[in-house]
């Protein structure tokens, strides 16, 4: 008997999605309808940042302002035959001088004392903390007094359909009702402007009924009844299973009715980070999925790149960058 490569396969590998992703071409249409966006690349001194920075270039999405080591930025550009002629590029050497210099210009910007106003700031090749821990001093300005969220907007494969929204899957560990209000607010907006004309929110838990024995079911149920009080335009259902939030057929065969998210919801807010981070992974790995994420809830959007994020998500994060700014 001879073995396939499919058969040399362990069980978890034959569930990973074949397809690669790539970024969905109506969010890039989205994204160049609001005009190139000035993206601050905080340390770009380094081949992902550099390319993820070349391609929004290139797909007209976004011009990009440089900050880190200027050898290697133009190292790195020349690879890429990219000319920098139009581009800013700031010197700066290191995570911190870099994160300084970048938190500089930004404060210049909010204040409106820039000729080349920041739409949104992507995090480069340097630690999450040092870069978060310079832009939110709060001389910097980019704090206007909401709690910051992180969403993902993942698109099916294959597919012309929008994308399901899930929040809040990268920053806040176990989000208290004000930071998971504030994700709701944000990740509803958001939809609007990627087509979702009327929103519809599922509240996720592992059951559709409020027990006391699952408190995330509990408090699911609250977060229902504060969003309907205070958030307009928008159909909203909570606590949801997660397949009841996206299968008719499951909502078929449990015999629920008169829900108009159950079965069609495209935006799912999570309990804690530990579910909505294996979810939107499960979405990419596991389906196929385009994930673009981007943190709101600040004066300007904010892209936590990871070294895992394959181009199309890259530049997929920029384009909702762009359409959320």
């Amino acid at each position: 008997m001879t073995l396939t490569p499919s058969d040399t396969k362990t069980p978890a590998q034959n569930f990973i999605h074949p397809v690669q992703a790539e970024c969905p071409q109506g969010l890039l249409a989205a994204a160049r309808d609001r005009g190139r966006l000035n993206l601050l690349v905080v340390r770009a001194s380094a081949p992902l940042p550099m390319a993820a920075a070349f391609d929004a270039y290139q797909a007209g999405i976004a011009q990009p302002v440089l900050v880190g080591e200027a050898d290697v930025i133009e190292a790195e550009a020349a690879a890429l035959g990219w000319d920098l002629s139009d581009i800013t590029v700031i010197s700066a050497t290191g995570e911190a001088e870099a994160a300084s210099v970048a938190a500089d210009m930004l404060k210049s910007s909010l204040s409106g004392q820039s000729d080349q106003p920041i739409g949104a700031v992507m995090k480069g090749q340097l630690h999450t903390d040092v870069f978060m821990a310079a832009l939110l001093n709060r001389e910097v300005g980019l704090r206007i007094g909401n709690r910051l969220v992180h969403i993902f907007a993942i698109y099916p494969p294959d597919s012309g359909a929008g994308p399901i929204l899930v929040s809040d899957a990268a920053v806040n560990v176990t989000p208290d009702e004000k930071t998971q209000n504030q994700s709701m607010t944000e990740m509803c907006a958001l939809a609007k402007k990627l087509g979702h004309a009327r929103p519809k929110l599922a509240i996720l838990s592992a059951t559709e009924t409020p027990i006391a024995s699952m408190p995330a079911s509990m408090a699911a149920a609250e977060r229902a009844k504060w969003a309907k009080t205070h958030l307009a335009d928008i159909d909203i259902s909570g606590p949801l299973s997660f397949d009841l939030a996206l299968s008719a057929d499951a909502v078929a065969a449990k015999g629920i009715t008169g829900d108009t998210v159950a079965g069609d919801a495209n935006c799912l807010l999570v309990p804690d980070i530990v579910s909505g981070n294996i979810l939107y992974k499960a979405l990419v790995y596991l389906g196929g999925g385009c994930a673009a994420g981007i943190v709101l809830g600040g004066a300007v959007p904010i892209l936590l790149t990871s070294r895992a994020d394959p181009p199309a998500a890259r530049l997929a994060s920029i384009a909702l960058a762009a359409v959320a700014s």
